[in-house]
């Protein structure tokens, strides 16, 4: 006879260590109907680490002439080169040459061009996306029920002014804010980025400039530029600068004090804004319904007193 021991007992199919039937059937259901291709065929090729790693991985090694001369240091060979981004050898002019913003299609390379800082370990990652946005919607969808309570209720008072209502909502939305920004550090979608906002005709311009501080290292550890989405509709292209943690807040003004000694950005009133990844991810864009501020910083908060 078998002896069974008290491991045995617990882990069982008859324990409750799964769960009631009840929950052992609701977690096989969800298991059966998840499906990870998504995450692989859209969400992971997109990730900054993904194409991060993808531009540093060593080109592939040029075969020995017949000459003398080493081939050890030889350019990657066109076909390695990544379509929206610097090759890992491709010279500054060349590559902005190869992918002006201003002309360079989004159905040939895809809706952005990239750079990334050549002096950062390729070691940063892009966090855990996936959580973030579930847990993310539920903390917007219990914010939006408890909101719709607090409405319904100042609608039947008869109130004049939303001022009693408003007081009410404000903290609310602090406490929403300060979670999403809880959960995007739980789940290390630490990145923001400053977002300025050229013309078409000085696009190219804006890029090259950053493009060439990036390289140089004085940036952040990524950049990236609107490609033409062919509407002929955009007056303007986005660039986007990033910084790896937007809770450093010295590496943040760090970053946007040399968008100014670049003459990218100005001291004046109309200066530009620095948005989290996870608010991003989450489609927090001005005048959402959350009533949040999409954007943490703003250069001119930043600057003052520079």
């Amino acid at each position: 006879m078998t002896k069974t021991t008290a491991a045995d007992e617990i882990f069982s199919d008859e324990s409750s260590f799964y769960g009631d039937d009840d929950e052992k059937a609701q977690l096989e259901a969800q298991v059966s109907s998840y499906d990870p291709e998504p995450f692989w065929v859209e969400t992971h090729q997109k990730q900054l680490s993904t194409i991060q790693q993808q531009l540093r991985a060593p080109p592939p090694r040029a075969k020995r002439s017949s000459s003398d001369v080493s081939m050890e240091d030889a350019s990657p060979e066109p076909s390695s080169t990544p379509c929206n981004q610097r090759g890992k050898t491709e010279p500054i002019a060349r590559f902005l040459s190869r992918l002006p913003p201003s002309t360079t299609g989004s159905a040939s390379v895809g809706p952005w061009i990239w750079m990334f800082n050549p002096h950062v370990s390729p070691s940063r990652r892009s966090g855990d996306v996936p959580t973030l946005l579930r847990k993310g919607r539920e903390l917007l969808q219990e914010y939006e029920n408890e909101s719709a309570v607090l409405r319904e209720a100042h609608d039947r008072s008869g109130a004049k002014t939303t001022a009693a209502l408003t007081r009410k909502l404000n903290p609310m939305r602090k406490e929403l804010e300060k979670g999403i920004l809880d959960l995007a550090r739980e789940t290390g979608v630490t990145d923001g980025k400053w977002m300025l906002f050229p013309t078409v005709d000085r696009v190219d311009e804006f890029w090259g400039i950053v493009v060439r501080a990036m390289e140089k290292g004085e940036l952040g550890d990524a950049a990236k530029v609107a490609t033409d989405d062919g509407s002929g509709s955009g007056q303007s292209r986005l660039i986007c600068v990033y910084t790896p943690d937007f809770g450093d807040v010295e590496d943040v003004k760090r970053v946007v004090s040399k968008l100014v000694d670049i003459g990218l950005v100005g001291k004046g009133p109309r200066g530009v804004y620095y948005k989290s990844d996870a608010f991003t991810h989450l489609e927090i864009n001005s005048k959402n319904e959350y009533g949040l501020k999409a954007s943490m910083y703003s250069s001119r908060e930043m600057l003052e007193g520079k």
